[in-house]
């Protein structure tokens, strides 16, 4: 993603469509697009989605674009859930610790990788996906980027696992990396 990093840029919306509808046909997934015009304001809001199935997760990915002519356009988090029916319990949660939780010392998580333990707090019910989230140089690179968020928890009877970060996917390949750090923790908690 060449420019994730940055919160403003200028979107091509027929281009994002097509990676989009590529990448769901990768998947066997159903691609879905809306533009909705909204009142006052010069620019439109592009919504894309994806559903479909990795192993026997529900898999969606989404995101918003607000187009700004003349201006800056501005994409919301692209997110990707999954989700299935079980009777585990699992809870997994990894944030960017906040400056009060910093300075009392608060959250602290010591896994011993000190990517992990100077910004970050992580919590969690299953010491193997502790254990994968601490070691696994891909997985950490990914869920400790500043501009994430990550949590798997369990309700009513199904499992999620939200994965949300800034930027773009410009190509099947962003999409395919991100899916195989999702595919490595859905391969550890299908062990569990």
């Amino acid at each position: 993603m060449n420019i994730k990093d940055s919160f403003f840029y200028t979107i091509k919306p027929e281009s994002l469509k097509k990676t989009w509808e590529e990448f769901s046909k990768i998947i066997n997934g159903e691609f879905k697009f809306k533009e909705n015009i909204r009142a006052n304001v010069n620019g439109p809001i592009y919504v894309y989605s994806i559903s479909g199935k990795i192993e026997d997760f529900d898999l969606k990915i989404e995101q918003t674009v607000y187009i700004n002519p003349g201006s800056n356009d501005q994409p919301t988090p692209l997110t990707y859930i999954l989700s299935r029916v079980t009777r585990q319990k699992i809870f997994l949660r990894i944030w960017e610790r906040d400056l009060i939780e910093k300075i009392f010392g608060l959250n602290k998580t010591n896994s011993g990788n000190e990517k992990i333990d100077k910004k970050f707090s992580l919590k969690t019910n299953h010491i193997r996906l502790r254990q994968l989230i601490e070691t696994n140089e891909n997985i950490i690179k990914v869920l400790t980027s500043s501009k994430s968020h990550f949590h798997i928890e369990t309700k009513n009877n199904t499992l999620e696992i939200v994965y949300k970060h800034s930027g773009i996917s410009e190509s099947n390949e962003d999409f395919l990396r991100d899916l195989e750090v999702l595919k490595l923790i859905i391969k550890e908690i299908t062990s569990l």
